[in-house]
C-alpha cells in the first residue's frame, strides 16, 4: 500500500473515530463535559443547547425504535435554529443484538457535520453506539 493511501486511510479512520466519540458523548455525557473537549469545539454538538439535545435525543430514539430502512426523521429547534436529519441506512444483527446504521447530519450555530454511525439495542432495551 502506498504511503499516500496509508495517510488517507489513517485520516479517514481518525475522522470516523472522532465522529463516533461525538455521538457517544451526546448520548451519555453532560453538557459541561461536551463543551470542554477541545477537538469538538467546531462541531455542531458542542453548540447544542439543552433543548437542542433533548429534541435531538427524542428524534434519535424515535427513529431507532420505529423507523424502517431508508426512512428519515428531521429535528429542529426554532429557538436556536439547530437541527438535522437522521436516516436509517440499514438494519442488521450483531452478536444476537438488533443493530442499525444511521446517517446523521446536524447543524448548529453555523457548523454542520454528517456521518454514519452504528447503534445496537442492548438487553435493557437502550440503544448504544457500537463500533
Amino acid at each position: 500500500m502506498s504511503e499516500t493511501r496509508r495517510l488517507v486511510r489513517s485520516t479517514v479512520t481518525t475522522a470516523g473515530v472522532r465522529r463516533g466519540l461525538l455521538v457517544g458523548l451526546l448520548l451519555s455525557a453532560t453538557p459541561a463535559l461536551a463543551a470542554n473537549i477541545g477537538f469538538m469545539d467546531e462541531s455542531p454538538i458542542a453548540h447544542f443547547s439543552e433543548q437542542d439535545r433533548r429534541i435531538y435525543k427524542e428524534a434519535l430514539d424515535d427513529i431507532l425504535d420505529k423507523g424502517a430502512d431508508g426512512e428519515s426523521r428531521t429535528w429542529a429547534n426554532p429557538a436556536s435554529t439547530a437541527g438535522g436529519t437522521l436516516s436509517i441506512v440499514k438494519s442488521f444483527e450483531r452478536d444476537g443484538l438488533a443493530c442499525r446504521t444511521l446517517s446523521i447530519a446536524n447543524k448548529a450555530k453555523g457548523r454542520s457535520e454528517k456521518g454514519q454511525y452504528r447503534f445496537c439495542r442492548q438487553a435493557s432495551g437502550e440503544w448504544k453506539l457500537a463500533n
